[in-house]
């Protein structure tokens, strides 16, 4: 018998050519696949007659799937992905790429479009979530005026301190409101390098979506600054809007000056004598003995004259 020499790539080759025979083999639904899932999303939204209703649905780990919404007193969809299935002009459905939100948006909303919708997901498992959506006399004041969806602009707005002491907490905060709807994420940036959760909770991103505002809150805190921390921060939300700030890192140990008791400067200033005490009395020099012997006698020969 001949045995012939067999490398290491050749088995390693051959083993992944079998693996991916055997899976083809294989029923497709015996192929495990990622479940989609909803995320935390309002569940009740309201609007005034004459405005826009955006109803949001989130959903994670999507794939090949496709988002429906429809009433839930109805049968058929209002909307699959992108597409609109239905005559009223009213609806429509807004997705920007690589977003997991998918939202029903209905303009000029009018009470009969009050109710229960669905958002669901076309798989064999049922899943799905129900908005409600309460509409308002445009004269209500009902939830206050200021809250009206129409009233808010887009826009990123970024707040904290500009500088902190050494060992000092930085917090940022980040307001980002979308045009029709909530944004998707906000990153953080500095100096232009991506920031990031730290595994020891050292660096913190929190988030939190305001529904009825449109606006997503993104809140970074540094727990512990370092000199290495100074640098301009950016927050960035999915629609490309930015804003930045530069935060400065100040440490307090180099600037302190410490004085001795005899108010002497010892930090390597300039010598400073004390001449006189802060009373303002001078302080009294003892006169030599010869010194005085003299004045007492001119001024005694100075008495015998007159």
């Amino acid at each position: 018998m001949v045995v012939l020499p067999v490398s290491g790539n050749f088995l390693a080759s051959t083993a992944l050519g079998l693996a991916l025979m055997i899976l083809s083999a294989l029923p497709s639904d015996a192929i495990r696949y990622l479940r989609p899932m909803f995320n935390d999303m309002e569940s009740n939204v309201t609007a005034y007659v004459g405005d826009s209703a955006v109803l949001e649905c989130s959903v994670r780990n999507l794939g090949t799937k496709s988002v429906i919404w429809k009433r839930k007193s109805e049968k058929h969809a209002l909307t699959i992905g992108d597409f609109v299935f239905t005559s009223d002009n009213s609806y429509s459905v807004e997705h920007a790429d690589r977003s997991q939100i998918w939202a029903l948006v209905i303009k000029n909303v009018q009470k009969e479009h009050a109710g229960d919708y669905e958002c669901q997901i076309s798989t064999k498992e049922d899943l799905n979530r129900t908005v409600s959506l309460t509409v308002l006399d445009a004269n209500s004041q009902t939830p206050a005026p200021t809250l009206r969806p129409q009233a808010l602009l887009p826009a990123v707005k970024l707040g904290g301190a500009d500088f902190v002491e050494k060992g000092n907490p930085i917090t940022l905060s980040c307001n980002a409101t979308g045009k029709v709807m909530t944004p998707d994420d906000i990153d953080w940036f500095k100096d232009g390098i991506k920031i990031k959760n730290s595994a020891s909770n050292t660096i913190q991103i929190t988030k939190h979506r305001m529904p009825v505002t449109r606006t997503l809150v993104s809140t970074l805190r540094i727990k512990h600054s370092n000199m290495s921390d100074a640098g301009t921060y950016i927050c960035r939300s999915t629609d490309l809007k930015v804003k930045g700030i530069y935060v400065s890192v100040l440490n307090s140990e180099s600037t302190q000056i410490k004085r001795g008791t005899d108010g002497e400067k010892i930090n390597g200033g300039s010598e400073l004598r004390k001449t006189s005490d802060f009373s303002g009395q001078c302080t009294i020099q003892v006169l030599p003995l010869h010194v005085l012997l003299f004045f007492y006698c001119v001024a005694y020969v100075m008495s015998n004259v007159h």
